[in-house]
């Protein structure tokens, strides 16, 4: 039975880009995947494959790539003021996070030139799964795809088959006390939505 209701979890989602110095059970993490499959695919191909760094060392040196990443694109992203401090804190230490999920999808010889649309599909919906999930749990969680042009060190380190593709990362832990995430004001509807 769910502690919060579903709009309830929605609206409570946000990125969160502080966490305390505080590991998640991993029966946690486990039952936020489960959660996460439970999300559609194309034909039930299930192409979504969870990595979930726990150790301290690797998370640190997975920051300091993530730093270095981000510290190129600060040149060319340009934030405002406001923006640059908070991603220049988050991207320092991941936010001090002390779980990192990476997402991949399994790729497979010769698909049908539908299938990578169709994986893209079904991984997403397995992350918002999991980021839903993990609001329910009291975490929080930051969907960071800059870690994607470090692919192939993040392979190497997370020892990931050769097939898989590296789609997302999502920082993961308890918000830290105090912490307010950033609140961005959403479109309207009306820019969004046409009724035909």
């Amino acid at each position: 039975m769910l502690e919060m209701k579903f709009r309830e979890i929605i609206n409570k989602r946000h990125s969160i880009r502080e966490y305390e110095n505080r590991k998640i059970p991993k029966k946690i993490l486990k039952r936020l995947v489960i959660t996460a499959t439970k999300a559609p695919s194309a034909k039930n191909e299930q192409p979504w494959r969870f990595f979930i760094v726990s150790s301290k060392k690797r998370r640190d040196y997975l920051a300091e790539m993530l730093w270095e990443e981000f510290s190129k694109l600060r040149d060319i992203e340009k934030l405002t003021a406001k923006l640059d401090k908070i991603a220049i804190k988050f991207y320092k230490n991941i936010g001090n996070a002390q779980n990192l999920i990476f997402v991949f999808r399994e790729t497979r010889k010769n698909p049908p030139a539908y299938q990578y649309f169709n994986d893209i599909a079904g991984v997403s919906g397995a992350i918002e799964n999991l980021m839903l999930g993990a609001v329910e749990q009291g975490l929080g969680t930051c969907w960071i795809g800059t870690f994607k042009s470090k692919e192939n060190e993040i392979k190497k380190l997370l020892n990931t088959p050769r097939n898989y593709e590296l789609l997302a990362a999502i920082a993961i832990g308890y918000p830290k006390k105090g912490s307010k995430p950033l609140i961005r004001e959403k479109r309207k509807l009306s820019e969004v939505l046409k009724f035909i």
